[in-house]
């Protein structure tokens, strides 16, 4: 009897280990590493630095106290040159939507020239120079994680030089600094390359004008009836800008 039972019991625990042994062996289970989400909501800081180019305007030859610039000697000419500065914003991230408002200062050298087109004034030269370019703008922007997109505009404003040179003999030199007024609208792309550390490429367009007549004395101190006016830029600037994000991410 006893012998009986023994058996009994071990063909009973084979008959478990081989169902045992047909069951198919579970996978373990692998959790996903967390995926880092960047969150561009925040104070920012940083420097930028690139080329402009475009078309500088004025004329001369209008008289004190209000004379047209429809008969003076015109000067268009090209400008180009390099600027960089920095720029201090803030952002706000709504779902992958992003806004903004940043101010920027430039300092710059965006010059040209140009010869008098007038036959009866040879040997004068006409020429305007950028010093600084600064505006405050608006963006708005849509971000996928760690890259933005986005399109900025509002106002801005220069420093410039103005030149007229009379390159004869007793010939006086017209100079006077002045500041622009206007707007500017561009874009980028921007990516964070390095925890809360960006890096973008930026497109700017400036439209810029002083649109009063400048009195001006020559350079012998004599008051000349010779103004600059209907004075305005066009300016295309593109920059590298690196921002540097308070906080993380």
């Amino acid at each position: 009897m006893r012998r009986f039972v023994v058996a009994l019991l071990a063909t009973s625990a084979l008959s478990v280990a081989a169902q045992a042994a047909d069951m198919p062996a579970k996978a373990p289970v692998l959790k996903a590493a967390p995926i880092a989400t960047y969150n561009w909501t925040g104070i920012y800081a940083g420097l930028n630095a690139g080329g402009g180019w475009g078309k500088g305007h004025f004329c001369t030859d209008a008289f004190a106290g209000g004379g047209s610039c429809a008969n003076g000697d015109v000067a268009d000419h090209n400008l180009s040159g390099w600027l960089g500065g920095g720029q201090l914003g803030y952002r706000y991230q709504w779902t992958s939507w992003v806004f903004g408002v940043e101010g920027m200062w430039d300092a710059a050298r965006i010059k040209g020239d140009n010869p008098s087109p007038l036959t009866a004034a040879p040997n004068r030269v006409r020429g305007t120079k950028i010093k600084s370019l600064y505006s405050a703008t608006g963006s708005v922007g849509y971000a996928w994680d760690r890259w933005l997109v986005y399109a900025k505009g509002g106002w801005a404003g220069a420093r410039a030089d103005l030149n007229a040179d009379n390159l004869n003999a007793g010939g006086f030199t017209l100079q006077t600094s002045t500041n622009y007024n206007g707007y500017t609208v561009g874009g980028g792309v921007e990516a964070f390359i390095w925890q809360n550390l960006s890096l973008a490429i930026e497109y700017d367009y400036y439209s810029l004008r002083r649109g009063d007549i400048l009195n001006l004395a020559n350079s012998g101190g004599v008051v000349n009836p010779c103004s600059f006016c209907d004075v305005n830029a066009r300016v295309h600037a593109v920059t590298a800008r690196l921002n540097y994000k308070f906080g993380w991410p």
